[in-house]
Order: structure tokens, then sequence, then C-alpha cells
């Protein structure tokens, strides 16, 4: 069986909108998720689609609830929902 980089499971993609809405319970699921992976020593790191660079995170999510930006293309994912 071949062996894939993971940075190579991206599928390219050329065209996408320059802000990308996150629904709030997608977020919190990733985070559980991510510590899960964490204490298995493996590393979940979010990348733009279209860069194929590792996203900025914003731990408290600002300006227009901004997330992730992709520091290459400028791309926003931002935090749809309620926090409750």
């Amino acid at each position: 069986m071949p062996e894939v980089n993971g940075i190579d499971t991206i599928f390219n993609i050329s065209e996408a909108p320059m802000e990308i809405t996150l629904d709030r319970k997608i977020i919190e699921n990733q985070q559980r998720l991510m510590k899960a992976w964490n204490y298995n020593y493996i590393a979940i790191i979010p990348y733009c689609f279209v860069c194929k660079e590792p996203l900025i995170w914003h731990e408290e999510p600002r300006e227009n609830n901004t997330r992730f930006h992709c520091p290459k293309c400028k791309r926003k994912w931002i935090v749809e929902g309620r926090n409750d």
C-alpha cells in the first residue's frame, strides 16, 4: 500500500471565498478531537485549502469572530453561532 504525505491529502483547489464561516459546534468538536490526538503525540494543524499553508489561530476570536487566517492569501475563517 502506498504512503501519502499528510499535506498531499489536501485537494487541489484554486478558488475559495476570502471569508469562510464555521459553525461554533464544529470548532468545539475540533478542539476536543485535537486534545485527544495531542495526548497521543499527534498534532492536528489546520491548513489553508488553497495555499497549503498552516493557518494562524486566534484563540479568542477577534474582529468579525475570526478564528483562523491564512498568512499567505489572507483568507479568514469566521465563527458563526452563539457561545453558550
